[in-house]
């Protein structure tokens, strides 16, 4: 019986793709079982071309701009909330509490985004709860 030879390009990108999704999702996408996706990682300790090719494609996908992927989906989602708010013809206190709750989450959300990207460019000072809630106590004469 002949052992099938890995394909090391290809165990890597799953690889690194597991480390920022799930083992599942990513043996879906690739059609191979969770126990090959384990051999896998086990092999990344003793063959350093597989190491190699995983710490390329992990890097590579580190450096993907996962704020336009964000956007897009929170855009989406936004416009997937206003047609459901403008077809909502019910006063339904369900609905109200289901429309207002998508329309808190995007709010957050954005304002997140706003303090990060904020924050990556160095304007403004790094927040901490506690400054933001206790005044600084006042020189003593």
């Amino acid at each position: 019986m002949q052992v099938a030879r890995r394909d090391n390009p290809k165990a890597a990108r799953a690889l690194a793709e597991a480390a920022f999704s799930t083992d599942a999702t990513v043996c879906d996408e690739y059609g191979i079982s969770i126990r090959t996706l384990q051999r896998w990682r086990e092999a990344l300790k003793s063959d350093p071309e597989l190491s190699r090719l995983f710490a390329e494609a992990h890097a590579e996908l580190e450096r993907r701009d996962w704020g336009d992927e964000v956007s897009r989906t929170l855009s989406a989602a936004a416009q997937k909330l206003q047609a459901l708010i403008l077809g909502a013809q019910s006063s339904d206190p369900e609905t109200i509490r289901a429309v207002l709750e998508g329309v808190t989450g995007l709010a957050k959300i954005a304002l997140t985004r706003e303090l990060l990207q904020a924050r990556m460019k160095g304007e403004g000072a790094p927040l901490s709860p506690r400054s933001q809630l206790v005044p600084p106590r006042q020189a003593q004469a």
